[in-house]
């Protein structure tokens, strides 16, 4: 009885803990190398989280599934078109808890995402109204897959049962964004994320 017992103790130590949520917040997206000078485009992310921790050891892992809102705007002479690129993202990150166990625990994360383009589009709008028929696909020539690097910080807030969770995240795509041959104009996803979840 007492090897079983600690047979089934030690089992339960060896098993990571699991923990799944909700997350969602603000993307502040623009596209790094382009030659023009562009503003950033405010979108919204939203998705499942899962995390997961491993006992006596402060690094765990966030992973997770995302719609995510990227692109960039541009505007001149009262007019703004807004290159609207939309993903559903899967970061892999591995999350270090900088402080002691408790209701309050900051942590930093650091790790790869892939993501694929679900949605491609120029729109163009003059002041508060859109133009009609402004507004075009660009699928054709946009990369389907973007790959690239997260760093963030962040803090959980442990309520019992439940888990709040706030993160500062900034993401860096590896691939070119345009599919259309321009060898001489390299755009990549640039983004800054605040978010905000809870965790069951």
């Amino acid at each position: 009885m007492v090897v079983t017992s600690f047979g089934l103790i030690q089992q339960t130590h060896a098993q990571s803990l699991v923990d799944f949520g909700i997350k969602g917040g603000l993307n502040f997206a623009n596209l790094a190398g382009a030659e023009d000078d562009l503003d950033s485009r405010t979108g919204l992310h939203a998705g499942l989280v899962l995390d997961f921790s491993f006992p006596m050891i402060p690094i765990g892992i966030e992973s997770g599934i995302y719609y995510s809102q990227k692109g960039a705007e541009v505007s001149e002479e009262g007019l703004t078109a807004t290159w609207k690129l939309d993903y559903i993202e899967v970061p892999v990150m591995a999350k270090l808890n900088v402080g002691p166990p408790g209701p309050f625990s900051p942590h930093l994360l650091l790790g790869p995402y892939a993501a694929y383009n679900i949605n491609s589009e120029l729109d163009v709008t003059a002041g508060a109204a859109s133009l009609t028929d402004e507004t075009d696909d660009f699928s054709e020539i946009t990369t389907d897959i973007d790959f690239g690097g997260v760093i963030g910080i962040g803090a959980d807030f442990n309520l019992g049962v439940t888990k709040l969770n706030v993160q500062a995240r900034y993401s860096r795509g590896f691939i070119d964004v345009n599919d259309n041959g321009f060898e001489d104009e390299s755009q990549k996803n640039s983004v800054f994320s605040i978010s905000a979840g809870i965790m069951f």
